[in-house]
């Protein structure tokens, strides 16, 4: 009995055995898996989460919101917005979102300087849109040298964007052709196309971008065995033109070269016709802006001619016009185009430099851009001039009170 008794118990004692280690060799694996899984879902999360929190790319935007020269400035303000909301709608830059930090220069420069500091050292901008306005870049230049942030704005006076020594201040850049190269390419016209010989010049002695312009225009004239019959100048506050261009018209010029700013050339074209002058009245890229002299003497445009960053009635621009009228409720202008040109030179060399977006690499990358596909043309920046490198102009002519488009020009002469 002893011995059937021990057997039993043993039996009973292995049993027990069997049920209480059983659950743990089938639980053990189990739970190992739910753990990895629950690792490997928070680590999911926690990545994604890191991707949506990625900083935006601030972008410096220095314009002329509320000044006298908003006409041309807002517009790029405009065009950059759009060519943001389209960028960020595809996604951003490697999965960044861009941001747009814009001060208002109201067209004074020590506001500009002030600007400009703030959003590098305040909002620490690694790169700035800069505005069409010549005097704001020639006093924004030596700060941009100190602190070291690239602008790429529209700035066309040479010493905007190159030292006196003729080498290129190394943060700015220009997107659109130098007042000297306007000048040159509307005098080669001027003499070659219109048959201009004897013209006289009108322009602001207190305006860096309407001298520069003039005196590059009369270069060009004379050297192609033009003249330079008469000077006259005005100042920023003048709305009255008649007196000199009395002097002006008892010359008997062929043509008037009046390079200026919106709030002047209508009057100029006005009070030119009003004085009984027939000749050609030939001026800048500012012509569009003013809508050109008022309604009510239209006979004033039929002789106007200017040169234009762009050909409005390309198809190829229509689109992106209409997008950008319905957005603003105006029409766009050539400073919308160039403003936007501007813009994306700025993306794509944010783009070359992956992660690495600081002022040094975009500074760089802006220096090699090379076959950029712009509303104005195809561009390449010359790492030496820091302004594109044989870039035509439109060259604009009034009919019946519209705006027509006549040929591409550069210096030498028709581009196909």
């Amino acid at each position: 009995m002893k011995k059937l008794h021990l057997i039993l118990v043993g039996i009973l004692l292995l049993s027990l055995a069997l049920t209480a280690c059983a659950p743990k060799v089938e639980e053990t694996p189990v739970e190992a898996e739910e753990v990895e899984e629950v690792e490997e879902v928070e680590e999911v999360e926690e990545v994604e989460e890191v991707e949506e929190e990625k900083p935006p790319i601030l972008i410096g935007n220095l314009q002329d919101e509320s000044g006298g020269m908003a006409v041309l400035s807002t517009p790029l303000t405009y065009a950059a917005t759009m060519k943001i909301e389209e960028i960020n709608a595809a996604g951003g830059i490697n999965g960044r979102m861009l941001e747009l930090v814009t001060y208002d220069t109201r067209s004074d420069v020590t506001e500009a300087i002030n600007a400009y500091t703030r959003m590098v050292e305040q909002d620490n901008v690694p790169v700035v849109l800069g505005p069409p306005i010549s005097n704001i870049g020639i006093a924004v230049a030596p700060v941009a040298e100190e602190l070291q942030v690239p602008i790429v704005g529209l700035f066309m006076v040479e010493a905007a964007f190159k030292q006196e020594s003729g080498v290129p201040w190394t943060y700015m850049f220009l997107a659109q052709n130098s007042d000297k190269t306007q000048g040159q390419i509307m005098g080669a016209y001027s003499y070659n196309e219109l048959g201009v010989r004897r013209t006289a010049l009108l322009y602001n002695n207190q305006n860096s971008y309407s001298m520069g312009i003039a005196m590059a225009y009369k270069d060009i004239i004379v050297e192609m065995g033009g003249e330079v019959i008469i000077e006259e100048t005005y100042t920023w506050t003048d709305q009255d033109f008649r007196p000199q261009l009395t002097k002006i018209i008892a010359e008997d010029p062929d043509s008037i070269f009046f390079p200026g700013y919106p709030a002047e050339i209508p009057l100029i074209l006005a009070q030119a016709y009003e004085l009984g002058y027939d000749g050609l009245m030939l001026s800048d890229n500012s012509v569009p802006p003013t809508g050109l002299s008022p309604n009510t003497d239209p006979e004033a445009n039929k002789n106007c001619y200017y040169p234009y960053g762009i050909n409005p009635n390309d198809p190829v621009l229509a689109e992106w016009a209409a997008e950008y009228e319905e957005k603003f409720e105006v029409p766009p202008l050539a400073q919308s185009f160039s403003g936007a040109d501007a813009f994306g030179m700025i993306v794509q060399a944010i783009e070359a430099c992956g992660d690495d977006v600081t002022s040094a690499c975009i500074t760089a990358e802006l220096n090699n851009i090379k076959a950029y596909e712009g509303f104005q043309g195809t561009f390449d920046m010359s790492p030496t001039e820091h302004e594109p490198s044989e870039l035509p102009m439109a060259m604009m002519k009034v009919v019946d009170g519209a705006q027509v488009f006549d040929m591409w020009y550069l210096v030498s002469g028709p581009v196909e």
